[in-house]
């Protein structure tokens, strides 16, 4: 079999996403709507890519559930390979639940689950190292974040690292993610998550750091507000593009997936930049992380018109 071009490594998650008019705290509120789909941010990163025309994998598990089939179906429905996902006997498939409000601002809750049980093995390390691009985002617990810090430090030197660590890795802290870090060529980072990580919100200051420890290019995403990409000791804002904002699920792995879909085209950073945001901005218009993905023409168009 052919080599993929990028193989993720991360959660996968059934997402339930509740459509509600306010997130509350010790009052009640009204589910207006719920939306279920596949998720993880990794896998929504890989899926998009995989619409758009790049040959990828991923490693991950699955509970032996109708969740656990869905969630392979979507993958094999845009042609990303399988073989490297445990479906976990006895284990239900991990499980976001989500508040989402008016505004598009969200709550999860996250239930590991089969997640829990993946321990990467010496022929993931093999299938990842004859990628071009690995792209890797978080799991719960030590033994499994261990097992993914393994994996990375297996690769070959020509294989390219991208890393989206969110709130889950971000809080383990700069000591425990540094040797991830030093072998990560993009990282992709929302603005909190960014000061959690480097314990420090002075963007400068933790540009620098990066930089030193070996990370080549900062994807920084703002909300509403836009992005920042930094490298080479320097950086470069550009505002979000304009769109009616129904849920923020998966915004930043759709920009993620614009982003590396224009590095794997060889295009100029702000070409990448400009797809991310315009693939993110795509996503918040619909409910789900998956369900705004554009066609490869829908993105290009809009991008570049």
């Amino acid at each position: 079999m052919d080599s993929v071009t990028i193989v993720g490594c991360g959660a996968l998650n059934w997402d339930c996403l509740f459509k509600v008019r306010e997130i509350v705290i010790d009052r009640e509120s009204i589910i207006e709507d719920k939306h279920e789909s596949a998720g993880g941010s990794a896998a929504n990163t890989i899926y998009a890519l995989a619409r758009w025309g790049i040959k990828a994998g991923f490693i991950g598990a699955v509970g032996d559930d109708v969740e656990g089939r869905k969630i392979l179906q979507e993958f094999e429905s845009v042609n990303v390979e399988t073989q490297r996902i445990r479906i976990v006997k006895g284990q239900p498939t991990g499980q976001v639940i989500g508040l989402v409000d008016f505004k598009g601002r969200r709550s999860l809750y996250v239930q590991p689950g089969a997640n829990l049980s993946l321990r990467l093995t010496e022929d993931d390390f093999a299938y990842a190292a004859k990628a071009q691009w690995v792209h890797l985002s978080s799991l719960v617990g030590d033994e499994a974040f261990e097992s993914q810090k393994a994996l990375i430090l297996s690769l070959p030197n020509d294989v390219s690292v991208s890393f989206s660590p969110g709130a889950i890795y971000a809080k383990r802290g700069l000591s425990a993610m540094e040797s991830i870090l030093k072998r990560t060529n993009i990282l992709f980072v929302a603005r909190d998550e960014l000061a959690t990580l480097m314990g420090t919100e002075n963007l400068d200051a933790a540009s620098q750091k990066l930089w030193e420890l070996g990370v080549e290019t900062i994807v920084m995403t703002m909300g509403e507000v836009g992005s920042w990409v930094g490298w080479k000791g320097k950086g470069q804002f550009s505002p979000s593009y304009q769109a009616h904002v129904v849920d923020t699920t998966g915004a930043g792995d759709a920009f993620a997936a614009g982003f590396l879909w224009g590095v794997l085209q060889g295009k100029p950073l702000s070409e990448c930049q400009r797809l991310g945001t315009v693939a993110a901005a795509f996503c918040l218009r619909e409910m789900g992380a998956r369900t705004g993905t554009p066609t490869i023409d829908e993105l290009l168009t809009v991008a570049f018109e």
